[in-house]
């Protein structure tokens, strides 16, 4: 191959290259996709966020204990939902109607383990309550469980439980194991 035929060639090849970005030619990058895992962190935080909004404000609850179908409730009171630094803590306070007996808690989203947590403090208790939740894949339920550190957690009945929301003015909560169950209905500002 003679030097002339070499220079040639490298000629027509950089007259035929396109420029490149940096020397002001087209650029070609794409913003980078999310991975699934934040997909699906904000798949969660979407509805968790809603479901959270929706239980802010004041419940009247009637609770009926396992047998009690169409009798009176067991236990009435009031629970009001507060907003808690952000969108995805509520504080919570409950009274029961006819007894002294009070409870206190929190319920709210973690964003980084997609999961939901729930505290209470009962006047009644002797020791608090801590739930980790899952929030159903399509519709507004999430199922909580005792976390494991508590001596009996998990063996006591009743602990383990289900809230699903409704609709805007109501939502239940009910034990796994069919101990109990609560309706909750928002009561109106006067």
């Amino acid at each position: 191959m003679s030097a002339g035929s070499v220079v040639a060639a490298i000629v027509a090849l950089v007259s035929g290259a396109t420029t490149l970005a940096a020397q002001g030619g087209q650029r070609l990058a794409r913003p980078a996709q999310p991975s699934d895992a934040e997909r699906s962190a904000e798949a969660r935080l979407v509805p968790a966020r809603g479901m959270l909004r929706t239980l802010a404000g004041t419940w009247r609850f009637d609770m009926r204990f396992a047998g009690n179908f169409d009798g009176p409730a067991d236990v009435s009171g009031t629970r009001v939902f507060k907003q808690l630094f952000d969108s995805l803590r509520l504080e919570w306070t409950e009274a029961l109607e006819h007894s002294p007996l009070q409870g206190q808690g929190v319920l709210g989203f973690d964003e980084k383990s997609g999961r939901f947590f729930s505290s209470g403090v009962y006047s009644a208790g002797t020791s608090p309550e801590f739930m980790t939740g899952t929030l159903a894949d399509g519709e507004p339920l999430v199922t909580f469980t005792p976390l494991p550190f508590a001596p009996d957690a998990g063996r006591v009945p009743g602990q383990a439980f289900a809230l699903s929301v409704i609709d805007a003015d109501h939502f239940t909560v009910v034990a796994l194991d069919r101990a109990w169950r609560s309706v909750f209905t928002r009561q109106q500002q006067q």
